[in-house]
């Protein structure tokens, strides 16, 4: 019983660091200094975020289902509330409309990348301090 509590409290500490746009090691820092700039690597535990070039193609998925999320009841309300305007022009102002989402879905989009790739694939590639590269060794 007690194992089970404790794999739903940490799902829950997992939401809740998803949600607050924090890193999915130490759950503390911040994974973005300003409004599109990220921190890599966490200014707490110094996880690198970014594991290769690259990396963050996988958020566009993440990002088609919220986008997906949000513009399919935005579609509808305005369907709803204008139903004599053409299906063109529905279309339209629901791209209009979506675009004030647009710096929330690339945030999260990418917040839902890291933790899903983190949960998947935990091997650590991150240096013990920010400046170190981990591939240094193998080159020398």
């Amino acid at each position: 019983m007690s194992i089970e509590r404790g794999r739903v409290a940490a799902f829950c500490g997992g939401l809740w660091a998803i949600l607050r746009q924090r890193c999915p090691r130490c759950r503390r820092g911040r994974v973005f200094r300003g409004s599109f700039a990220m921190n890599d690597p966490c200014p707490v535990c110094a996880l690198r975020f970014e594991r290769d070039p690259g990396y963050f193609l996988g958020a566009m998925y993440a990002s088609y289902f919220l986008a997906s999320g949000i513009m399919a009841p935005l579609l509808y309300l305005i369907w709803w509330l204008w139903p004599a305007l053409d299906s063109v022009d529905v279309v339209l102002v629901t791209g209009l409309a979506f675009l004030p989402f647009v710096p929330l879905v690339f945030r999260y989009s990418r917040v839902i990348w890291i933790h899903l790739d983190r949960w998947a694939w935990p091997g650590e590639l991150s240096p013990a301090a920010p400046d170190t590269d981990p591939d240094s060794e193998r080159r020398t």
